[in-house]
């Protein structure tokens, strides 16, 4: 399997890897900015492209899956290259596995607050909040195999820490668009059977820029943590946003990343 993947600009390469809700359309702007000087590829998440498509993921779906087709998609665009990869949020969590898998093809990484729950576990960084935080997440994605209701859509996006605590996400910009793509969160208990090893993290020695955003959740800002203290060559990074730092705070958030990538090269 290949992850679609939408490719804009000349110069090079650079991938954006789509979250477990939007997938590649919130990498949209980002895209129209910097295809001037980079070639910038949007990579689908198969659960993504499956649910918008209203079609049963695979037998089998895993993160480990995702995470292959990620490569292939990869592999198609630029064989044999070490690219500059930043992902948000579930994709995140697919494209670390892939990066620990192929350090090589890893010129720089750039996660923005990856729900890598086995992270927590392997650091010895998981207490008591994160876990409960992460048991109602899941205990949330149990109930949405089948179809994924407003309601269900509502109690995920705060959760997640995507709508403001004093704001109702159905009063947000955001909200039409999570409808449409609600059922990209039919991944069942996949994100959570995920394992891997910190060992992994300490061997893994390209630069990578971690984001957290003011306000998302507890579980997610562990993780960050956890990473940021794991991975050898880190840098965590606070940007106001809640679970979309990115895109809430896009400008500093490009800034950012502009210097990170230009000071690896």
């Amino acid at each position: 399997m290949r992850m679609q993947m939408d490719v804009q600009g000349d110069g090079p390469t650079l991938i954006l890897v789509g979250g477990g809700l939007t997938g590649a359309l919130s990498w949209v702007p980002h895209q129209e900015r910097l295809k001037s000087t980079r070639r910038v590829g949007r990579a689908q998440p198969l659960a993504v492209q499956y649910g918008l498509e209203n079609r049963a993921l695979p037998d089998g779906y895993s993160v480990e899956m995702e995470s292959a087709a990620l490569g292939a998609a990869i592999d198609a665009l630029d064989p044999g290259q070490a690219l500059d990869v930043v992902a948000w949020s579930y994709g995140g969590a697919i494209t670390l596995d892939w990066a620990l898998d192929h350090p090589d093809r890893v010129r720089t990484l750039t996660l923005i607050e990856p729900p890598a729950f086995w992270v927590l576990q392997a650091t010895g960084m998981e207490d008591a909040d994160s876990r409960r935080e992460s048991d109602e997440v899941r205990a949330g994605y149990a109930g949405m195999t089948r179809d994924v209701t407003e309601e269900q859509l509502a109690t995920f996006v705060r959760q997640a820490g995507l709508c403001p605590p004093d704001r109702s996400p159905q009063e947000l910009p955001a909200w039409p668009e999570w409808v449409r793509h609600r059922r990209s969160l039919r991944t069942g208990a996949a994100p959570w059977a995920h394992t891997d090893s910190a060992a992994r993290l300490r061997a893994f020695d390209r630069p990578v820029l971690l984001f957290k955003g003011t306000g998302s959740a507890h579980f997610l800002h562990r993780i960050i943590d956890a990473l940021g203290s794991t991975l050898p060559r880190a840098e965590v990074v606070e940007l106001p946003g809640g679970h979309a730092p990115q895109i809430v705070a896009m400008e500093d958030f490009l800034a950012r990343l502009a210097a990170f990538q230009a000071a690896a090269r």
